[in-house]
């Protein structure tokens, strides 16, 4: 995908109870807003979830406990079986059942939990717990172990080289917990073991591979990314201004890499009495939260998108009212981008 500069896609998760019809349902209603680049809904709990309970029917010593937890007791291999392909699968065969919703947008996006998010959700118990002492988290990690995190960037590999075989054009890596782990230091492993794990987990992607980390990124992870072979750097704007500061234009000059810019809230506090449109930002304020964008790194490099999945929305608010926050936010995404093109 050439630079062209203001395509608008969506992080992920959808305010939906999880059945067939609302992934059905959630995007359709993407590709009828607007959205250039519609990712396939993720309607599961979360995102370490859709793909650690999958695996631990594949890794014998994986557990999924009933308290929602995964454990690991010991060294596994890296299984033969793929998992998660259903979401692939389902952009395809919805696309293909409605050729004239196919025609509306310019691709399609595929979102993945990557190999350090994965690994900090795994907690260690028996002997391969021995000797390592917790950081960060109240008992061992399997983020502690690199060769954990490296077996899970080779499971994640094949995932997105299986989702790159379907056609998906943009498939992106959620790792939120790097802005935790790299910060002025880096609380484990090296900066090179960190780039190199990256890498190997986008290495299957050959169209647009994504990076996403929500938070305030620090220098010293903007530049580990930037080394990084990612094309799509994808952070949160609106709620994290800060991160103007630290980026500049010369970082995507003269480079295939891409800024995806949060551009719209997607965790906020309830209001009392709210009504729906309290928590939709309107076009104008969008667009000029847009307009600054372009003029500190060129339209070019510009992808507009929210700050993060709207999962966030389902704990907070009913369904239906969480639901209709989020397709005006976007609608308004939209408006604000075209007015500006």
């Amino acid at each position: 995908m050439e630079k062209e500069g203001l395509i608008t896609t969506v992080v992920g998760s959808i305010p939906l109870e999880n059945t067939p019809e609302n992934m059905e349902r959630a995007f359709r209603d993407l590709i009828d807003i607007g959205i250039d680049y519609p990712c396939y809904p993720q309607l599961v709990k979360d995102m370490n979830y859709q793909f650690l309970s999958p695996l631990s029917a594949l890794i014998n010593p994986l557990e999924e406990a009933e308290d929602g937890l995964f454990y690991l007791s010991d060294e596994f291999n890296v299984p033969n079986r793929l998992v998660a392909l259903e979401y692939g699968d389902f952009i395809i065969n919805f696309l293909k059942n409605h050729p004239s919703l196919r025609k509306q947008i310019k691709g399609t996006k595929a979102c993945l939990t990557g190999p350090f998010t994965l690994a900090s959700e795994i907690i260690l118990k028996g002997k391969i717990a021995n000797g390592i002492k917790p950081q960060i988290f109240n008992e061992p990690r399997a983020i502690m172990l690199e060769g954990i995190v490296n077996k899970l960037a080779e499971i994640m590999k094949r995932i997105g080289k299986a989702y790159n075989d379907l056609g998906i054009e943009i498939i992106s890596m959620d790792e939120p917990i790097l802005g935790l782990l790299v910060g002025r230091k880096i609380f484990f492993h090296s900066k090179e073991f960190i780039i190199e794990t990256l890498n190997k987990a986008i290495s299957g992607i050959k169209q647009m591979s994504s990076i996403h980390v929500c938070g305030r990124i620090s220098p010293f992870l903007r530049d580990l990314l930037l080394e990084t072979e990612t094309k799509i750097l994808d952070h949160e704007f609106r709620n994290n201004d800060s991160n103007f500061k630290i980026f500049e234009k010369r970082h995507f000059e003269n480079s295939d890499k891409l800024l995806a810019m949060g551009t719209i809230k997607t965790n906020f506090s309830e209001i009392k009495d709210g009504t729906i449109n309290d928590y939709v930002e309107d076009v104008k304020s969008i667009q000029e939260f847009v307009k600054k964008g372009v003029q500190q790194y060129g339209k070019e490099n510009l992808i507009i998108k929210p700050d993060c999945g709207f999962g966030a929305l389902k704990k907070a608010f009913e369904q239906n009212f969480a639901y209709e926050i989020m397709i005006r936010k976007l609608k308004n995404m939209v408006l604000a981008v075209e007015h500006i093109k």
